[in-house]
C-alpha cells in the first residue's frame, strides 16, 4: 500500500515530465499541435482537406518527404482512413476526402516517421481551438 509520503513523491518526480508534453495547443500555421511519438505534429483541417506539419522535439518543421501517414476521420457519425501524401513544396502534408471541418471532428492521425520506424499515432480535435 502507497503512503501518503509516496504518492507526494511521485507526483513531484511526475512533474517535469509533464511539463514537456505538448498538451493541445495552437501551432505556428494555426492548427492544433499534439506530441506524436516525440515528434510534435500540427493538424489543419478544412472542408474536405487536412494539412499535417511534422515538428522535431524542438519544434523545428521537419520535411515531409519521407514519412507516411495516414488519417482515421471521425465525422458525421461515420468513420473514414485517408492517406496522406507529401504536399508539393515537401513542407507539410495533405490527405483529401469527404467531410466538414465542423467542432465534432475528430482525427487519428497514424505516422511511421521513416522506413522501418515503428508506428506512432496522435488524437487530434482540430475544429474550434481555443473556443
Amino acid at each position: 500500500m502507497l503512503t501518503k509520503r509516496t504518492l507526494i513523491t511521485l507526483a513531484i518526480l511526475a512533474l517535469p515530465c509533464a511539463a514537456l508534453a505538448h498538451g493541445p495547443s495552437r501551432g505556428p500555421n494555426g492548427g492544433q499541435m499534439q506530441d506524436i511519438g516525440s515528434y510534435h505534429g500540427e493538424l489543419l483541417a478544412e472542408d474536405g482537406q487536412l494539412t499535417f506539419f511534422l515538428y522535431d522535439a524542438n519544434d523545428r518543421p521537419l520535411s515531409a518527404n519521407g514519412p507516411t501517414a495516414t488519417a482515421i476521420v471521425l465525422a458525421d457519425g461515420r468513420q473514414k482512413t485517408l492517406g496522406f501524401a507529401a504536399r508539393a513544396d515537401g513542407k507539410a502534408l495533405v490527405a483529401r476526402g469527404e467531410f466538414r471541418a465542423e467542432p465534432s471532428l475528430r482525427v487519428v492521425v497514424q505516422l511511421v516517421p521513416a522506413s522501418g520506424q515503428p508506428r506512432i499515432q496522435a488524437r487530434y480535435a482540430p475544429v474550434g481551438l481555443g473556443r
